[in-house]
């Protein structure tokens, strides 16, 4: 099954679940975007370096994931169409109404970590492991 994550900035909630998605089905069946990605293509190293603020690198570092190179890529209406699941973990309100139509797309509630302590990230990274074992 193909899916496509979705967060507000393709910084944290959808690489994790990408990365996460990928390993526990043995697979490259996921990928993640945002919705609002003020600078596409950046990768998540030169993310933290110019703004700080994320944990989490460190965090799937300890876990056994490498996400530095990862890039940042913008939601399109065109990407949709090549997945079978379409999840989005950012505010509801900033889904758009075309997406918000598609019956593939599915919302998760799960917090965004940005800015908060590696507490809050570890909890967000809990929550959406035991989201995508149901899923699988």
């Amino acid at each position: 099954m193909k899916v496509l994550f979705l967060c507000k900035a393709n910084v944290s909630r959808s690489q994790m679940a990408a990365a996460i998605y990928n390993q526990m089905t043995n697979s490259h069946d996921a990928d993640s975007a945002g919705v609002n990605v003020d600078v596409p293509n950046e990768t998540l190293a030169e993310r933290k370096q110019r703004l700080g603020a994320s944990n989490t690198l460190d965090l799937m570092r300890e876990a056994g994931f490498d996400l530095a190179h990862n890039k940042r890529t913008q939601l399109t209406k065109n990407m949709v169409k090549n997945y079978d699941r379409v999840i989005s973990m950012y505010d509801e309100d900033l889904a758009p109404s075309w997406l918000k139509s598609d019956p593939r797309y599915e919302y998760w509630d799960i917090t965004d970590p940005f800015g908060k302590d590696m507490n809050v990230t570890r909890e967000t990274k809990e929550k959406i492991t035991a989201k995508i074992q149901e899923l699988i």
